[in-house]
């Protein structure tokens, strides 16, 4: 092997070449994730749409892995929160959590994880970070979120060990989550305290008239076919663009166009077994060109099919409070009111005393009531357990192959009734807080 380097470097102008490197070696310990198999999960146009290109990392009972990953192009993931950029050739030690503040990276490629720990979140308002940038208009504000973003751009600039290309997208990051500040200002102003409706109207057509030539320019920046493997990207400009004040000048390509079609053919997909409905969806994705996307609701379309009123209900792979191990389908036998929620949900905890109330109204009943935490870290679901002290069946699961794929839960709260059979009744049934779940509840007890 050393003779072949040596004449390989001596022999350059003769055409000796190397293969280029079509791997990444990954290892490092995933802690507190809640699995031993833990999702990494591709964020790509495509990862939109589905899992296809998701990779499972298998890790042992103290959350450590090795593997080497075939990977021919740069491409960004998520691992619980934390994001990571890839790239051919990288050598990376990790250590990561669900707190992406505690993330470390070592070897090849870790300068790109270490700019991207402190990443921002789309939901959050971005450079806003959920209100707490907010200051007492909007001119003060963009100072503060104008500053933040000019950091990000100027410690970019000083990296030594990235790629252009890498420097290029997250440029282009920074400007979208500039952008997406300011278009989310609305939600959390300071300004508009104890006005009218009439007077919260006036004032949201005032800003936006004030930071229309901003966001325009930041839109003709970013807006363009090569950035769209960006998330965060992808999401300001799906979500704008029919927003013609925003889009002066703007190019919008075909691509962008079918991305946002898609969406809501999955959108629909999320929330819908309707055989009509499905079947709409279908034609629907026989006009998309995009194959990648195709290909992902396809899967998406036969996944829902598996959801419809009598099919055989999915196992989902369940521990108790005292780690136990336990099926769902170890129920079977009983009628299965189950509640998938997390301890970080808002929406789900508001759902959770209506949920309690039904369990005690149906207590002697042949129904058992579930309520099945999705949340990463175990000890942050057993933690808001002891104080809750809910009289309702409690478990955690992040069952990615249960949860995620077979039941598609992408949102929570969510809702699904499953008969003594273990087949389906419905994968979305009404919340507990609707007054209809007493028909549905009532309907399946009596066949």
């Amino acid at each position: 092997m050393r003779v072949w380097l040596m004449l390989c470097s001596l022999a350059v102008l003769s055409g000796c070449k190397t293969t280029p490197v079509a791997e990444i070696h990954l290892k490092g310990r995933l802690a507190d994730m809640g699995s031993q198999e833990v999702s990494m999960e591709y964020t790509g146009v495509t990862g939109d749409f589905g899992t296809g290109r998701n990779v499972m990392l298998k890790t042992d009972g103290e959350g450590y892995f090795d593997t080497i990953l075939p990977l021919r192009e740069p491409m960004y993931f998520n691992i619980s929160r934390n994001i990571l950029y890839l790239s051919p050739g990288d050598d990376l030690e990790v250590y990561l959590t669900p707190d992406t503040r505690q993330a470390t990276f070592k070897g090849k490629g870790s300068e790109a994880q270490l700019f991207l720990k402190d990443r921002l979140y789309p939901k959050g308002g971005s450079f806003l970070l959920s209100g707490r940038n907010v200051r007492e208009n909007f001119e003060k504000t963009k100072e503060v979120v104008d500053a933040l973003a000019a950091s990000k751009l100027a410690q970019l600039d000083t990296l030594k060990g990235v790629t252009e290309l890498f420097k290029e997208n997250e440029r282009i990051r920074v400007k979208a989550n500039l952008l997406n500040s300011y278009l989310t200002y609305a939600l959390y102003n300071k300004e508009n305290a104890g006005a009218s409706r009439e007077e919260q109207r006036q004032w949201y057509g005032r800003f936006i008239t004030s930071v229309t030539p901003d966001v325009n320019q930041l839109m003709r920046e970013i807006t363009k076919n090569e950035y769209l493997d960006i998330i965060d990207v992808r999401d300001v400009i799906v979500y704008n663009l029919d927003q013609a004040e925003f889009m002066q000048g703007v190019e919008i390509t075909p691509e962008m166009r079918e991305i946002k079609e898609a969406l809501q053919v999955l959108a629909k997909l999320d929330s819908s077994t309707d055989p009509e409905v499905i079947l709409s969806m279908e034609e629907k994705t026989k006009s998309f060109q995009h194959e990648g996307i195709v290909s992902e609701l396809r899967e998406k379309i036969r996944n829902v099919k598996s959801l419809m009123t009598g099919q055989p209900a999915h196992e989902i792979i369940m521990t108790d409070v005292d780690g136990n191990e336990v099926l769902l389908s170890s129920f079977k036998g009983k009628n299965i009111y189950l509640d998938c929620w997390a301890t970080w949900c808002g929406p789900c905890i508001q759902e959770s005393p209506a949920f309690v109330a039904l369990s005690e109204k149906y207590k002697d009943k042949d129904i058992v009531f579930i309520q099945l935490s999705t949340d990463n870290s175990r000890k942050t679901w057993l933690s808001y357990l002891k104080q809750k002290e809910s009289v309702v069946t409690q478990f955690n699961s992040v069952d990615n192959e249960g949860l995620r794929v077979n039941w598609q839960v992408k949102y929570i709260p969510r809702f699904i009734l499953i008969d003594k059979e273990f087949n389906i009744v419905e994968s979305f049934a009404p919340r507990p807080s609707d007054p209809e779940i007493t028909e549905h509840l009532d309907a399946l007890l009596a066949k």
